[in-house]
């Protein structure tokens, strides 16, 4: 038997045999493997779930669908349309003035707006169920009327009585003038005033309510004060 002496200078340290690595630890890999399929899962996924978690809060927190239903004839409805104006009338009329020294004729033309005043309007016998109702109106009257002065002609200012050229020196022509158009005014005014214009006022009136209600689903009777 050879044994083996290993000879090493003095002074000098033993030689240390060399080390072999150390195994890696055991069961690492899975976990780090299944972390990380799970942070892709995540990934994937996420938007998904943050989609359904707002949904879910919206329909806890949110509003509520709008109910929203046709209101019937009321008061206040009516007083917001103030004047129902169902016409326009046209007026044409012969005007004749005289005063001491002067006389004279004019053509008037005007036209007149006729309407109800809604603000005095009346609702009664609303019935939700049957969805009917009554509006009582007042009159129609006059809302506006004017003179087309564009068309309004004088006929004819002259002098009159016996005395020659007294109209001419004595009489006043602005005044008359100013005094006809003051009357031609009150004279379209007459004149859409008279009952037939009203009676055809009234059905405009009438017909323009019913066919505003029924487009919201209520039938309604109008009614008109004495």
């Amino acid at each position: 038997m050879v044994r083996r002496i290993a000879m090493r200078a003095p002074g000098a340290r033993p030689m240390s045999p060399p080390r072999e690595p150390a195994p890696a630890a055991p069961g690492r890999l899975p976990w780090l493997v299944a972390i990380l399929l799970s942070c892709l899962a995540l990934a994937r996924y996420l938007p998904r779930v943050t989609y359904l978690a707002a949904t879910s809060a919206a329909g806890l927190l949110g509003d509520t669908p709008p109910s929203i239903a046709p209101s019937g004839p009321t008061v206040v409805q009516l007083e917001r349309l103030r004047h129902l104006v169902s016409r326009r009338v046209h007026v044409a009329d012969v005007l004749v003035g005289e005063s001491r020294w002067l006389e004279g004729s004019w053509l008037v033309v005007g036209d007149a707006l006729i309407g109800v005043d809604a603000s005095r309007a009346e609702v009664v016998g609303r019935d939700e169920l049957s969805r009917t109702a009554t509006i009582v109106l007042p009159r129609p009257a006059v809302i506006s009327a004017r003179v087309d002065h564009e068309r309004t002609r004088r006929w004819d200012v002259r002098s009159r009585g016996w005395i020659p050229l007294a109209g001419a020196l004595l009489g006043d022509r602005g005044a008359m003038e100013g005094r006809a158009m003051l009357e031609a005014q009150r004279l379209v005014e007459r004149a859409a005033s008279s009952d037939d214009f009203a009676t055809s006022a009234r059905e405009g009136v009438e017909g323009l309510l019913q066919e505003f209600y029924r487009g919201v689903g209520w039938r309604v009777a109008v009614r008109w004060k004495e």
